[in-house]
């Protein structure tokens, strides 16, 4: 054996004159970047293959494995750092390797992603270590990865794959990606992995090793295409970038491609969208689950929960519980309702248990750690209870009393609740600095946050405690303080406010919800009405303190819906009407609406139904109920759908720009009071504030 001395990697050539290339662990430097480090990877290998007694080489990812570090990233392209000729360059070097006539192995030994996994593919041979995830999930950040992912992807498994691949953000296992031709061989461990490597060098030379040539554009690839683009809308940079990148490919010589694709990797880099949404739902998101938010707690471990009504919330949050190794009390006001809470949970195992994500075992234990109950005592020494019971103010009110006496000593009460103040809630407590609002989101099971609301009482240790809880259970949680609505619950009435106004401006219904999917909503104001009920907004209407002209517009039409029986989905009339047999709905055109001569542009509709949301959010900083910029725009996103291409509200200004915002804004003022631009926004646009630069929050006194 014989060992070379390099900063970055360890080098070893055996006795059959077979090179393994390995990063060395403690090879990261704060000067060291992902293309420094590609770069001399490159060049290593390229040094190694020229080496005339060398049969072969072997390498596992020269990244470590590690992430992306999208703050330098970002850094590097705003400095002017990240050449696309560089880039250019390195990638051609390494799709060069193979002209050197010596067969290449990589080695996937544990999770490999985005730009680690793309220097893996530059192989003749991949082998897959032990049970690990593969994939490209920049795509859901409006990135793509680069580095001939667009040329080695769909010469390996096909231009559709590769699509999918490129565009879904879906990691894989390596048996998956076996059956796709990802990669070659699937082992049990890395010694097995390196002795396959081995014997495949040696069992092959370059003369039988043939390259796969770009499959031609198919039909399916073009259907494919459209489907992709059509659920992005065309907002995301990087997923229009593949789509462009893998229709063309097939035209252009290996060299074009690699320069085409080089290009809009730097382009796509340098597009605002992707460096909003990697802030709000890469960087943003880890800092929202950082320990260090509950680490005076010290060792804080929770036991038992006690949820209070088993209907669709409350059992949701009972599963997620349950899912996390709390024992939990499930109560109802009779057995037989909590029973079937229960059977939610029974149900979402079963599903798991079909698709193989979890066993037997773990079915039983989940369900285990349920307790389906009627009676209050049973809640005993719970160190958190949850009321999760109908928006009504009495009935939290009696049911937080009567269970109260049962928390544990240290325990603490939560109200998963949409709109009522925390503070009044919490007055029907003796101990309101142990109250605090967790407001779940539905469905529990496939939704990750949580906005957790402190009353005007809550103590820092009721707050640490719920963070933990919602840690616990793997959500992501954001903080705001008390007032109506709340941050989530507030804007995104505004936004199913600006509907209604719309249509009664005589606005049609379907061109309203046309464009808010083409502004990046994630539904349809007027189908979102319909899937809450018209009664619900209603009720949560009645908890304002009071108010305004537009609203009670609002207020009147939707009460003239619900009083001819239009009450949403659920009785099969309301915006849409439904069709139980065909499960198909279809616009209800509302003859006593006024019709506009002329409809605004596509472009005026999407700036109203993102503009409102905005600014409304602004207040909702300015008064105090948001404390920093990021929740709001990780609330958005995760709790009510906002267009996530955008980063978020906060995102959405500055990309508007703000003085462009607050002139929009003043110009849709006498459409409604939902419009009055606060004088302290004003004065920001005078000045042209910026919410963020880059990743810091510029809000005064935080960092996002």
């Amino acid at each position: 054996m014989t060992y070379q001395v390099h900063p970055f990697f360890h080098i070893e050539q055996d006795n059959q004159h077979i090179v393994t290339i390995k990063p060395l662990a403690d090879a990261a430097t704060e000067e060291s970047t992902i293309l420094d480090r590609i770069q001399e990877f490159v060049d290593l290998v390229a040094h190694v293959l020229n080496e005339k007694e060398v049969r072969g080489l072997i390498y596992t990812c020269p990244l470590n494995n590690k992430q992306t570090d999208y703050i330098r990233l970002f850094d590097q392209v705003s400095n002017g750092q990240l050449d696309p000729e560089i880039i250019q360059k390195t990638t051609w070097k390494a799709l060069q390797w193979k002209t050197l006539g010596k067969p290449i192995v990589s080695i996937l030994d544990s999770n490999c992603t985005g730009i680690g996994l793309a220097t893996m593919l530059w192989s003749d041979y991949r082998i897959a270590g032990p049970p690990i995830k593969l994939g490209f999930p920049e795509s859901k950040f409006g990135l793509f990865t680069g580095f001939a992912t667009t040329i080695t992807l769909a010469q390996l498994v096909g231009s559709t794959a590769a699509l999918n691949l490129l565009t879904q953000a879906k990691l894989i296992s390596n048996k998956e990606a076996l059956e796709l031709g990802l990669v070659n061989e699937v082992t049990t461990d890395s010694e097995q992995s390196l002795v396959l490597a081995k014997n495949w060098i040696l069992e092959n030379s370059k003369t039988s090793i043939s390259t796969s040539s770009p499959t031609a554009v198919s039909a399916e690839f073009e259907e494919a295409c459209t489907i992709v683009l059509k659920k992005t809308r065309g907002l995301l940079p990087g997923t229009n970038a593949v789509v462009q990148l893998l229709k063309t490919s097939q035209s252009l010589s290996l060299t074009e491609a690699v320069e085409a694709e080089a290009k809009l990797y730097h382009k796509v880099l340098n597009a605002p969208e992707p460096l909003h949404m990697v802030r709000t739902l890469y960087e943003g998101i880890l800092q929202a689950q950082h320990r260090d938010r509950i680490k005076s707690l010290g060792t804080y471990a929770i036991k038992k929960i006690g949820i209070l009504g088993a209907g669709m919330m409350g059992s949701g949050i009972a599963y997620e519980a349950a899912r996390a190794g709390i024992s939990v009390v499930l109560k109802d006001v009779n057995r037989t309702q909590a029973e079937q809470g229960k059977a939610y949970s029974a149900k979402l195992c079963d599903k798991l248990l079909a698709q193989g994500q979890i066993n037997s075992l773990q079915q039983q234990t989940l369900l285990a750690n349920i307790q389906p109950s009627d009676q209050v005592a049973d809640l005993v020494d719970a160190d958190l209870i949850i009321e999760a019971v109908f928006e009504d103010l009495e009935l939290k009110a009696e049911v937080t009393r009567q269970s109260l006496p049962y928390l544990a000593e240290n325990g603490f009460f939560a109200s998963n609740t949409t709109s009522l103040p925390i503070t009044t809630l919490a007055a029907a407590t003796d101990r309101p600095e142990h109250f605090i609002g967790m407001h779940f989101f539905s469905p529990v099971d496939r939704m990750p946050l949580v906005e957790i609301i402190c009353g005007t009482q809550t103590d820092q240790i009721t707050l640490q405690k719920a963070i933990a809880i919602a840690l616990r259970l793997g959500k992501i949680p954001i903080v705001v303080h008390d007032g109506p609505g709340f941050f989530t619950s507030r804007i995104f009435f505004n936004y199913l406010l600006e509907a209604i106004t719309m249509l009664l401006e005589g606005i049609p219904a379907s061109q309203i919800e046309d464009e808010a999917i083409q502004a990046g909503f994630a539904v349809g104001p007027l189908a979102v009405l319909d899937e809450i009920s018209l009664e619900l907004m209603l009720h949560v209407y009645d908890q304002f303190p009071a108010l305004h002209n537009s609203q009670r517009r609002a207020y009147a039409h939707l009460s003239k819906m619900i009083k001819n029986g239009r009450k949403g989905r659920k009785s099969g009339h309301g915006f849409y009407d439904y069709d139980a047999a065909s499960r198909t709905k279809t616009v209800w055109q509302n003859p006593a609406l006024p019709t506009s001569g002329e409809s605004p542009s596509s472009g005026i509709i999407q700036k109203r139904l993102l503009h409102v949301m905005a600014l409304d959010s602004y207040r909702c900083l300015e008064e105090g109920v948001l404390e920093q910029p990021i929740d709001g725009d990780i609330g958005s996103i995760l709790g009510v759908g906002y267009a996530a291409h955008t980063g978020g509200v906060f995102g959405h200004i500055d990309l508007t720009s703000l003085p462009v915002f607050v002139q929009e804004c003043q110009s849709f003022l006498h459409l409604g009071e939902q419009w009055e631009v606060p004088r302290s926004l004003i004065e920001r646009a005078d000045r042209n504030f910026k919410f963020y630069t880059g990743f810091d929050s510029n809000w005064p006194g935080k960092k996002s």
